[in-house]
């Protein structure tokens, strides 16, 4: 990849433009407007220091409502143009900064979102190989870097309207002057322009080092009970504190060649000021008030100056972050309204024929075949790694067979029957996937549609109802992050809940169970077969214990699925 794509500058430009539309001209109306009120304002600093020293000058001729008026009233009405060009400046510039701040904050929620529906877009494989750590970098490092980048070019661009008023100002009042200002300008661009591809340099580093920072946190978080159980959390502190101090060195670099650029724009803006008065005063021999309201207006053309050269580092430094998110997504979508199914499948018949899906050689199912009847509950047992997980996937429709077919009543689990068949399903893996949310939320996590009694019913069915209500807030208490303030049996009990709220046909349970003990376990199956109607299930077990409550059980060994013996 060549290092301007690396860059990610182009891209977040184009990008930025597409998102804005009509409000970036809007915006750049604005910018431009302002940039013409505070310059025409500023040019009155010319009639004003004429009528102040009791002098003429061309532009006061050349405007008859001035020409016309005494000295005093000349002056006045001068004073009054200042001031209300500054007001319709002040005006135009917070509409400029509040448009720009709604533009910057809309597109960072607007990358989030549309990061979030290609991850789903691409479906479960493409997004269980970027994995957690991979996620929070993406949605916690590179998404916010990538909306500050957008902010950035914002800036460069009210920077560059800021200069480039003024200059033509001053192009107006002293051509030659002005041109003295443009290789000045010229040349602290070329200087600038070093550190902005030190910048980055710097930004492609804090990429990377950010993701092994990401990485290595979730470890610590993921580990962090087993160690100090063991006395082991030195070697996982070491571990992090050396990508922290990593991240932390490219982070001063940055800081460092920011500095030395900011500083080297400070004392370049002095130098020229001081080269202009000369030049102006001693060589071209400005009158006096030409020459103080060119001084001002390069005075004002300074800040934008070093402000279009400091955020030209920084967006360079933080451009690559939505390059990353491109090396990581792919081109990215926007939310799509799918065609919404008619109803969950009513279906009479699954059937996986000779399906076949490896995520890599020797990983996943070989070969496999099944059928299942509404209300039928089949046990899938296997030794670790053998396949089982895989297949429920397939079944659910998570993956497509590389070989075989996946129907439903004899039509292919694709497009309208697929939507269908997922509005059937409810999946409960081992882990239970719980949020940092109250009782209730968790529970309507999936969208589900009921009211207190279906809460309470779900969790009764599931033996959890006591233990909530024993909770100070009831179904408004929070469980914790992951459910951390619940037993492992119980935020397995938790997610079986919400999965009965969906009502589904078919329940794939895959170790759903296995963090309760063989007798609340036979109690939770026990109620839900109690349903009416009785769900399908397709459950996939260690114990066989847990099995024997299966109508039929199959097994599958390094990939290939068989009768259980």
């Amino acid at each position: 990849m060549s290092r301007a794509a690396q860059s990610g500058i182009a891209a977040l430009i184009h990008d930025y433009r597409q998102f804005a539309g009509s409000r970036l001209w809007l915006a750049l109306a604005l910018m431009l407007l302002g940039a013409i009120a505070e310059g025409f304002g500023l040019l009155m600093i010319v009639p004003l220091a004429t009528i102040a020293i009791g002098g003429n000058s061309h532009l006061l001729r050349s405007v008859p409502l001035l020409a016309s008026l005494s000295s005093e009233p000349r002056f006045l009405t001068v004073l009054a143009l200042f001031v209300g060009a500054m007001a319709a400046r002040s005006a135009l510039l917070f509409a400029r900064d509040v448009l720009l701040a709604r533009l910057e904050a809309t597109y960072e929620a607007d990358l989030r979102l549309r990061s979030a529906a290609t991850l789903a877009r691409r479906g479960w494989p493409f997004a269980s190989s970027i994995g957690q750590a991979g996620m929070q970098s993406l949605l916690l490092n590179d998404v916010p870097r990538a909306a500050q980048a957008a902010g950035y070019l914002q800036l460069m661009a009210v920077a560059t309207a800021m200069l480039l008023v003024p200059l033509t100002l001053t192009l107006f009042l002293s051509p030659v002057l002005t041109l003295v200002a443009i290789g000045f300008l010229a040349a602290a661009s070329l200087v600038s322009l070093r550190y902005t591809r030190r910048g980055t340099r710097s930004g492609l580093a804090i990429v990377g080092v950010m993701e092994g920072s990401a990485g290595s946190g979730f470890r610590l978080h993921a580990g962090l009970k087993a160690a100090l159980a063991q006395g082991t959390v030195p070697a996982f502190i070491e571990e992090y504190r050396s990508t922290l101090d990593n991240t932390a060195r490219q982070f001063v670099k940055f800081a460092r060649d920011y500095s030395v650029a900011q500083q080297l724009a400070g004392f370049g803006a002095a130098v020229v000021a001081a080269v202009l008065l000369f030049v102006g005063a001693r060589i071209l021999a400005v009158p006096f008030p030409i020459l103080i309201a060119s001084l001002v207006l390069f005075a004002r053309m300074s800040g934008p100056a070093q402000q279009l050269q400091n955020t030209a580092v920084r967006l360079a430094a933080y451009a690559p972050s939505f390059a990353a998110i491109g090396r990581r997504l792919g081109p990215l979508h926007g939310p799509q309204p799918e065609p919404q199914p008619s109803g969950p499948a009513d279906w009479k018949l699954l059937e996986l024929d000779q399906v076949r899906y490896e995520h890599q050689p020797g990983m996943g199912v070989k070969s496999g075949s099944l059928k299942l009847r509404p209300g039928e509950w089949l046990g899938i047992g296997g030794p670790s790694g053998g396949g089982k997980t895989t297949l429920v996937d397939l079944a659910a429709g998570l993956l497509a067979p590389h070989r075989g077919s996946i129907r439903i009543d004899g039509r292919r689990l694709e497009g309208e029957t697929l939507e269908r068949w997922r509005s059937a399903i409810a999946y409960v893996g081992q882990d239970g996937s719980l949020f940092n949310d109250t009782v209730r939320d968790n529970l309507l996590a999936d969208g589900a549609r009921a009211d207190d009694v279906d809460l309470w019913q779900a969790l009764e069915t599931v033996g959890l109802g006591p233990r909530v209500r024993a909770f100070a807030a009831g179904l408004n208490e929070s469980v914790g992050d992951r459910g951390s303030q619940l037993s492992g049996g119980e935020r397995q009990r938790l997610a079986l809940a919400r999965a009965l709220l969906r009502k589904p046909s078919l329940m794939i349970l895959d170790e759903a169970t296995a963090a309760l003990d063989p007798a609340g376990e036979a109690e939770v199956l026990a109620s839900i077969k109690s349903i009416a109607p009785q769900p399908a299930v397709l459950l996939v077990a260690h114990r066989e214990g847990t099995l024997r409550h299966c109508d039929s059980v199959v097994s599958i060994q390094h990939g290939v699925l068989s009768a259980a013996e």
